[in-house]
Order: structure tokens, then sequence, then C-alpha cells
């Protein structure tokens, strides 16, 4: 039961098996649920994308080794979506100073999603750690990164 449910939660609800592009599926979903989130007050918010890391550690290090990997890698299959969904999360936070828009959202999604597929600096180098930490905390990374360039793009926007 405990392993059903660590893949059930680290496939993001079963999204992550979705063909072409899992991530992807992922991002989407946390897009839609970021809708009603980014209406909830700053700190709850927060608790809830602190809790999604957390359950992320836990369901991806019992996952990872379950689930294929791509080309031979030994960590982080492209089932695993619980990832993105932090990602997605720190992403959103400069929503928190503009309006919540389907605009927002999809300029949000398509930075998020460029910065997760690229992958560089502090996400490239924690995507190295071969662990549940490594599988994590690179969306982290790249939801920084993504975070920034999205207030950017919208403190250049108003």
């Amino acid at each position: 039961m405990r392993t059903r449910l660590a893949l059930f939660i680290a496939t993001g609800f079963g999204s992550g098996y979705l063909p072409i592009g899992p991530g992807s599926w992922g991002s989407f979903m946390m897009a839609v649920a970021a809708w009603w989130l980014l209406g909830l007050p700053w700190w709850l918010y927060g608790t809830i994308m602190v809790g999604i890391f957390i359950i992320g550690l836990w369901a991806s290090q019992i996952a990872d080794p379950l689930l294929p990997h791509v080309k031979g890698g030994t960590h982080d299959s492209t089932h695993i979506v619980i990832d993105e969904w932090v990602g997605m999360l720190i992403t959103f936070i400069p929503l928190f100073w503009y309006d919540v828009t389907l605009l927002h959202l999809t300029m949000g999604f398509l930075i998020f999603r460029i910065f997760d597929t690229l992958k560089f600096g502090l996400a490239r180098w924690a995507d190295r750690w071969g662990s549940s930490w490594g599988v994590m905390v690179d969306d982290v990374f790249a939801g920084m990164h993504a975070a920034l360039v999205f207030w950017a793009a919208l403190l250049i926007m108003y």
C-alpha cells in the first residue's frame, strides 16, 4: 500500500504516465490548481508548497527506483512529476503582486518549462545528486530561476 501511494503521489496522481512530455503534463496540472491556490493567503500557499516538497521527497525516494529511466540514467524518472509541482508553485510566487490571469499562468508555465528543460546553473548541479533530494531540488532551483525571469517579465509588462 505504501509503495502504491508513493507511486501515485510521485507521478502527480498519474499525470506522469501521460505520453509525450510527462513533465509538461504534471506542470499543467499544477498550473490549473494554482488558479485556485493563488487565492489563498501567502502563508498558506507557502505551507502547501513546503508540504508538497516534503511529501515529494518521501514519494520520489520510494518511486524512483521502481520507475524506468531515460538513456541509461539511474535516477529522476520522467514519470516523477511531483517535483514539477513544487517548481511551478515557486514560479508563480510573483502572482501575489500581480493579477492571476490566464495570460500570467500561461507565461509562468512556459517560463518554468524552459528552465526545467534546460537545467542550467544550480538546477543542473542539483540534478546530478542522484537521490530524492536531487529529484526535488533541481526543480526548486529551476522554479527560482523561472520566478525571477517571470517577475522581470511582469515588471516590464506593467
